[in-house]
Parts: C-alpha cells; structure tokens; sequence
C-alpha cells in the first residue's frame, strides 16, 4: 500500500491534484491511499501519528508555508519523498535544502506529476522495511530500523532511541548492532551506535542527532565516522 500526503490550501487544486493521482495508480493498478490536507497547523498536528512514502506540497499558504511543513517532516523522517506543486518560482532554491525531488509548477502537475511518479516508481515499489523485534515480559515492539536514531550502552543493557521513545534491551552493544545488520548503522565509540540517517551536523567530536542529542565520537575513530557520514550526506 503506497501512502500518500497532499497540503494544499485551494480546494479547486487540491481536487485536481487527487484526481491525478487516483488516475495514475489506478492505471498501474497500484494499491494507493490519500490524506488530503488543507490546514497546515492540522497537518503538522498529525506528523507524528502517520508516516508517508510521498508528500505533495504546496508552498504558498496563510500563517505557515509548505516549507516550514517540509522542514518538519525532515526533522522526523529523512526517507519519504517531499514534491513541491506551487505557481511561486521563488523558493526553488529553499525548497532543496529539505531533499526535494520535483518543484513542479501547478500549471504543468497534470504533465509533470505523472512523469515524476514514473522515475519514482522503482524505488519505492522496492524498499525494504526492516524491523527489530523486541520481546519482554510477554510482549512483543516492532521498532522499525528508520525510526532507530542511536543506541546507547547502558550497563547490561542497550538503551534504543527511536522516534517514539525509548526501549531498553538486555544485552551488549556489540550483539544488538552485529543482529542489526544494517549499513545504515555505524559504532561511533565503545558506548554508542548511531544510525547515520539521522545525524544532523557534526560538531568537534558530537555527532548532533535528529532528536537534539549529541552522541560522542571516539577520537580514535572520528576520522572513520567523519567519513562515512560526509559519503552518506554526498
């Protein structure tokens, strides 16, 4: 199921933009689901409850713009798809610092919107989501690997920080990040793993985090991490 987001503030557009989609993946019979969104303050609200593959954006709206939406969604998750559809040619060159892939002026969506669904298509069909189950105390939480931020050692357990919160597993570091197997994960220093997804800026030996934190890097290793972060981020 392809999840899908639109913000747009003008009822005639945000019909128009729906009915584009619905036609394009009901001809390459693809299971499909659209939020629709007028409100961006509504829409912020619900950030955290529901995640998308896709997100179509205007940019131009009354009190807060489609950036400012943008930019709250990066700061939760790096991996969904952000388009712009707006008439204002302006904040092109703004609309990229948040890893947009189309600024499509609303004049071209019905053209452009479908060829961008076309180069996306590949990708998206193909992700694989990974998850990593915890069990304790007759329960079990699917922590999914994109939603992980840092794992920090914590006596004989492993604390994990991810989007929604905080679990702690009995275990070592070592272990959980061999189990984790991912190479979005890197060992930062003997106590931390981070998920390099999610490092916003790096800042002397602190590698600063999604969720504000700053992870420290071993200074026998920060030549290694400094690397590999700059190759992901390139």
């Amino acid at each position: 199921m392809l999840k899908i987001a639109i913000l747009e503030d003008e009822e005639y557009c945000l019909k128009k933009e729906m009915s584009i989609i619905k036609q394009y993946f009901q001809e390459k019979r693809i299971a499909h689901e659209i939020a629709a969104h007028m409100n961006v303050e509504w829409f912020l609200l619900g950030l955290k409850e529901e995640i998308y593959d896709l997100y179509i954006l205007d940019i131009e709206m009354p009190f807060r713009n489609g950036l400012d939406a943008a930019r709250e969604i990066r700061k939760l998750y790096p991996d969904p798809v952000i388009i712009f559809v707006t008439n204002y040619i302006d904040y092109a060159v703004d609309a990229y610092e948040v890893n947009t892939y189309r600024y499509i002026s609303k004049e071209k969506m019905e053209e452009k919107l479908p060829a961008a669904f076309d180069s996306l298509l590949p990708s998206i069909l193909t992700k694989d989501e990974r998850y990593y189950m915890v069990e304790k105390r007759g329960e079990v939480e699917k922590i999914s690997y994109a939603d992980v931020y840092y794992l920090k050692k914590e006596g004989k357990y492993v604390n994990l920080v991810h989007r929604h919160g905080e679990t702690k597993v009995r275990g070592t570091l070592v272990g959980i990040f061999q189990k984790l197997n991912g190479k979005e994960f890197l060992s930062v220093e003997k106590s931390y793993v981070v998920n390099i997804r999610h490092v916003m800026k790096i800042k002397g030996y602190d590698l600063i985090m999604r969720d504000g934190a700053a992870v420290p890097v071993g200074m026998s290793r920060i030549k290694g991490v400094k690397k590999a972060i700059l190759d992901y981020w390139g």
